[in-house]
């Protein structure tokens, strides 16, 4: 399998030990797709509450989202649980002064989350932790490779 990670992606995954071959190539939609599969398949990667927070604000995220909406198979991955959304910002770990500038809140992401999932149709995962994210991501390949080579 050949996994594809966009060249902009910093701190990718590695895959370690899931017998992944990585090519690194500036993907146009996600972070990471199969190589020959780019138009099928892609993993939007996210890898904090606030990186998640701060792109829902941004017409360049929505604009990925509408890219993402004619990919067949496209998914947004969580490192991080619908706890930690829900008790944002509350649970950072930075001074009362910075939290206080913070407009975002948890609520308003889980909305903008059902929003990706209803009007986009993209498929938000919320992995729990890095090393979970990559099992499923490398879970989903394989079952497009499965569907796609039988058909």
């Amino acid at each position: 399998m050949k996994i594809i990670v966009d060249t902009r992606e910093q701190l990718p995954w590695f895959f370690d030990s899931l017998s992944c071959e990585i090519i690194n190539s500036k993907l146009d939609t996600g972070d990471y797709s199969l190589e020959n599969y780019e138009d099928i398949v892609t993993i939007e990667r996210k890898k904090s509450v606030g990186e998640i927070a701060g792109n829902i604000t941004e017409k360049r995220f929505w604009r990925e989202m509408e890219r993402m909406r004619e990919i067949r198979h496209s998914f947004l991955f969580l490192e991080f649980g619908y706890e930690d959304i829900a008790n944002y910002p509350e649970n950072m770990d930075v001074s009362k002064k910075i939290k206080s500038k913070i407009r975002v809140r948890g609520p308003f992401i889980v909305r903008e989350l059902s929003r990706i999932q209803v009007e986009f149709g993209v498929h938000v995962v919320m992995c729990g932790h890095k090393y979970y994210a990559e099992q499923a991501a490398v879970a989903i390949f394989k079952r497009v490779l499965e569907e796609y080579n039988y058909e």
